[in-house]
């Protein structure tokens, strides 16, 4: 039963936690659908609620009007919230270049974790399943993926994004959308080999199935299976390297040595820089083989001090015996949460949260050193509080300075880099600064004698609040 394979998918995974808010993308065809519907089923056995969101490209016309309808038409039935968002797919890809599907993609992803944001959701649940996975290796394997890119899409990421039907088959989902009497949309653009991935899906599969092995979907998901356990091996001990030896500025940049890095096994070496560079940049496009190498010259050369451009706006500085690897200050883009009580509150994109607790006033308060945890008068906040990305003018009043100063001169004064400015939070009540995450607390919400209830804040990486 096709319930049943979902729910031992999401436990085993754990995909779910009680009190997620799951952003559901439906397109209307039979994958999203089922999701959508086999979702609903399990929201209250998972204690989690749903919120359908539709992405219209503006590319098919009125079939993507109807399209949008029907997934309008599904939420209501299922008495769900829907969200719609349409874009502008061509008018980008004319402006940022590439294929038009990779266009629809990185748009259809931004657009979608948007929403995440703006709902306050935890995760982001697609419609991938087993045989879509098989594609997607095989696509790899043509295109020259190494070891992690072979251990296919990955059933949920740090993202929040989760994939429940990834163990799925194609010919089960359309048994369970029969059984239970859905219709669904059919995209005609996928019936016709327009593009790289219909055109293996189309042909070429077929073909390889027919002329080599009848089972070779079975084949590449054995394969990834095999590649994802290596992988999860190895991240266990980049994990445990990088724990050791990295710091994280709590702004997207990691710092780490050079020395303890080189004396690791080069394959190590080779996977801890990408590993970095991917928790910097959030991913691995553009950045191949030769930018690993380039990036490894560097932490090998003897000079004192150098700087590198790396894909997708990655910087890299070398001072003496230490690399810093952030995102170009320009390339942050500008971000905005609302915080609206207490509890823990997701940032996607910022691949971070804030833990917002309300403290007893009769207990003993434990001061951390954390620079990511702050506690300061409840009388003295407003909710709702907002996080967002610095202002050109930002000013307040830092702890113990005593007056006001503008936030660029306190980054100057703190010798924050220039490059990694922008990517500092700035949390504020009503119309100013009570925290600069990570650095100050505005003097204005500072614990007195006459204080009698406390707001605890801790900014945590990840975002379901793991440090």
């Amino acid at each position: 039963m096709l319930l049943e394979k979902v729910h031992n998918t999401v436990m085993s995974h754990r995909m779910l936690q009680s009190g997620d808010l799951v952003v559901v993308a439906v397109s209307g065809g039979p994958d999203s659908v089922a999701l959508c519907h086999l979702l609903h089923r399990l929201r209250h056995s998972h204690k989690v609620e749903l919120v359908v969101a539709h992405v219209h490209h503006g590319l098919r016309g009125a079939e993507a009007d109807q399209d949008a309808l029907f997934v309008e038409n599904l939420s209501h039935q299922l008495g769900l919230p829907v969200v719609e968002q349409r874009l502008e797919v061509r008018t980008w890809q004319k402006e940022h270049g590439g294929s038009l599907q990779m266009a629809a993609r990185a748009l259809r992803y931004q657009c979608l974790h948007q929403v995440m944001a703006e709902k306050g959701a935890s995760k982001l649940a697609l419609g991938h399943n087993a045989d879509d996975q098989a594609e997607e290796i095989l696509l790899r394997i043509l295109r020259g993926a190494g070891q992690r890119g072979l251990s296919g899409m990955d059933p949920c990421n740090h993202k929040g994004v989760i994939r429940p039907l990834l163990e799925c088959h194609r010919h089960e989902i359309m048994v369970y959308l029969e059984d239970n009497g859905l219709a669904f949309r059919q995209d005609s653009s996928n019936l016709q080999p327009w593009c790289q991935r219909n055109l293996l899906r189309l042909e070429l599969l077929p073909q390889l199935q027919q002329a080599f092995n009848s089972n070779l979907n079975a084949t590449l998901l054995r394969t990834s299976k095999i590649f994802r356990e290596e992988e999860d091996f190895w991240e266990s001990h980049l994990t445990s390297w990088l724990d050791e030896h990295s710091l994280n500025h709590g702004d997207g940049g990691i710092r780490f040595p050079t020395r303890p890095l080189l004396e690791t096994h080069p394959a190590m070496q080779k996977r801890l820089l990408r590993r970095v560079v991917q928790e910097v940049k959030g991913d691995l496009r553009e950045f191949g083989f030769h930018h690993t190498e380039i990036l490894l010259q560097l932490c090998r050369s003897p000079a004192a001090n150098r700087q590198l451009d790396l894909p997708g706006a990655v910087l890299v500085e070398k001072s003496y015996d230490w690399v810093t690897v952030t995102l170009r200050p320009e390339t942050v883009e500008d971000f905005t949460f609302r915080i609206s009580d207490h509890g823990v509150h997701p940032f996607p994109s910022l691949n971070h949260s804030m833990e917002v607790e309300l403290l007893a006033s009769d207990l003993p308060v434990e001061f951390s050193h954390n620079p990511n945890e702050a506690i300061m008068d409840l009388d003295r906040v407003s909710f709702p509080l907002t996080l967002r990305s610095n202002k050109p003018g930002d000013r307040f009043r830092p702890l113990g300075l005593g007056g006001s100063k503008k936030l660029k001169d306190f980054f100057i004064d703190a010798k924050v880099p220039k490059s990694q400015r922008r990517q500092i939070p700035i949390l504020c009540s009503k119309d100013h600064i009570i925290w600069v995450v990570g650095h100050r607390l505005d003097d204005r919400v500072k614990l007195t004698s006459d204080t009698s209830r406390l707001l605890r804040l801790r900014y945590l990486e990840g975002l379901a609040g793991k440090q």
